[in-house]
């Protein structure tokens, strides 16, 4: 099942396209960039050993810890 994984939140683009491992499971990661001009914000790895039983939950597992990053960051573009 294909699931969007692009968000916006604040003036930031949050691509949060996980990537399958070889055992089936989900390992989450996120892109964020500005949603005004597309330059690179961050991207951030989370542990190898993180892992979900599907795509949709690592996708909302990035999404939240972006928003969390962003809001925690108190900048607003």
């Amino acid at each position: 099942m294909h699931f969007d994984a692009a968000f916006t939140h604040r003036g930031y683009l949050l691509n949060c396209a996980p990537a399958r491992a070889t055992d089936g499971t989900w390992q989450p990661y996120v892109v964020i960039s500005r949603s005004s001009d597309g330059e690179l914000v961050a991207n951030r790895f989370f542990p190898t050993d993180l892992r979900f039983p599907d795509e949709a939950t690592a996708i909302a597992h990035a999404r939240d810890w972006a928003v969390r990053w962003i809001d925690a960051s108190s900048v607003t573009i």
